[in-house]
This record gives structure tokens, C-alpha cells and sequence, in this order.
């Protein structure tokens, strides 16, 4: 959940990073299933959403 200090709509209000992993976790998890490759677990799939969404705030800051 954001707080208001990384939020400054308020803290129920989705950030950037939120909208970010969300879209993310939707493409991991509608993603093609490849012959041999096991699909990451649901813990798995959070945590590489979230290391997207970091990315992209990276990115969306020029860095």
C-alpha cells in the first residue's frame, strides 16, 4: 500500500509504482506458457511484478 508520502493523492489511491506492477502481473500472468519452463509461483510472480514496476520508475525518472 502507498503512503501519503509516496502517494501524494492519499494513501488509497494507486501510484505510479502500484499501476506499474499491476500491468506487469497481468502480462506475467497471461503470458505463454513455454514447453519446459515452469511457470513461477504466484509468490514468484509478485515479486518479479514488483521488480518491474521498479524499473520503471527507475526509467520513468531518467535513471
Amino acid at each position: 500500500m502507498n503512503t501519503s508520502a509516496n502517494n501524494p493523492a492519499g494513501p488509497d489511491t494507486p501510484g505510479a509504482r502500484d499501476l506499474f506492477a499491476a500491468h506487469a502481473l497481468a502480462a506475467l500472468i497471461g503470458g505463454p506458457k513455454l514447453a519446459g519452463v515452469p511457470r513461477a509461483d504466484p509468490a514468484g510472480m509478485a515479486r518479479q511484478a514488483w521488480e518491474y514496476a521498479d524499473a520503471m520508475m527507475r526509467a520513468r525518472a531518467g535513471g
